[in-house]
């Protein structure tokens, strides 16, 4: 077997003991302050990814504190049941999101990872696009969307977000001869738009058809 140790961080310094033991990705954004050239040198030095730095999962922890648009748009309500779109929109969910003892500053987390995550890729360290959803509150297939659009608006171009979110994950995980790309021999997941995401991030979400392993999934 040929596992790749990740870890969830939050600290940089929690980072750099880790990259300097080994560490082959990152799994969150380092939230605490901005990366510095020793972390960096040392994920050049290990061949260390930023794996996922879960934009959307820093989002969702102050969201939900006041009224939420996505959460009325019907590509979202797709990803989540009523039910729980209910409990997200309540009152008694939004008064116990706002008061969280960190809800003030979880926006300044945000943007600090928002921050790093385009450092590390200016500084050519290697990334991939992850959201960490699952619980309700992180809609799994919207999520992915919104993480997508947040990496755009933290300075990558909408082309490096969709290369990260295919090629690269795929490489991370060491499947890239069967995913990750549209190639000859490989399995042909693909989806087809009705509008180009290079000229705007969101327009993944004008989805037409999906393909796995070249057969039309049923949506």
């Amino acid at each position: 077997m040929n596992l790749k140790p990740v870890a969830h961080v939050f600290y940089l310094q929690d980072a750099k003991d880790l990259v300097g033991a080994g560490l082959a990705g990152l799994v969150h954004a380092i939230r605490d302050g901005p990366v510095d050239d020793e972390l960096i040198a040392a994920m050049k030095k290990g061949g260390a990814w930023q794996a996922a730095s879960t934009l959307a999962r820093e989002l969702s922890v102050f969201v939900y504190a006041k009224p939420t648009p996505f959460l009325d748009d019907p590509f979202f309500a797709r990803a989540a049941p009523p039910e729980v779109r209910t409990v997200l929109k309540s009152e008694a969910f939004q008064k116990r999101i706002a008061s969280d003892h960190l809800y003030a500053r979880y926006p300044e987390f945000l943007e600090t990872a928002k921050n790093n995550l385009k450092r590390l890729a200016d500084a050519g360290i290697r990334y991939g696009m992850g959201t960490d959803s699952g619980p309700p509150g992180r809609l799994q297939g919207g999520f992915e969307h919104l993480e997508m659009e947040l990496m755009v608006s933290a300075g990558l171009t909408p082309s490096q977000v969709i290369t990260a979110s295919t090629r690269s994950n795929a490489e991370f995980l060491g499947a890239s001869r069967d995913l990750g790309t549209l190639e000859v021999g490989k399995w042909a997941d693909l989806v087809v738009l009705n509008a180009n995401p290079l000229d705007k991030i969101t327009n993944t979400r004008t989805i037409e058809r999906v393909y796995v392993a070249g057969k039309r999934a049923e949506r």
